[in-house]
């Protein structure tokens, strides 16, 4: 008998994400959302599981990668995770909070 192995959603969403951030991108949530097959407004949950297994890892939070079509930046969410995770980010602009971490997420996947 044959295994079968199988990636869960996060794992795809991480290795997604470490390429965007080689690349030196950012990528949008529905085109994400399509190559997970899953609908963008389904991401939140995902983008958050992503997030803290990075943190306990002691990388970067990929899902400041993920930008809204409209503004170009993350949504609200990403925002509010990143202060509960980060005290660093307590204190801290959107702007600042999100040109931080997008950084650290070029900087890792240089590494």
């Amino acid at each position: 008998m044959s295994e079968m192995f199988e990636v869960d959603r996060v794992d795809r969403i991480t290795d997604i994400l470490f390429g965007v951030a080689v690349a030196g991108g950012t990528i949008e949530y529905a085109p994400l959302a399509r190559r997970v097959g899953t609908r963008p407004d389904f991401l939140s949950h995902p983008l958050d599981q992503v997030s803290r297994r990075a943190a306990q890892r002691g990388e970067p939070m990929w899902s400041a990668l993920v930008v809204s079509k409209a503004s170009g930046r993350p949504n609200e969410g990403f925002y509010a995770m990143a202060r509960r995770m980060r005290t660093e980010y307590v204190d801290v602009d959107d702007a600042t909070l999100w040109d931080r971490e997008r950084h650290r997420c070029y900087e890792a996947a240089r590494r």
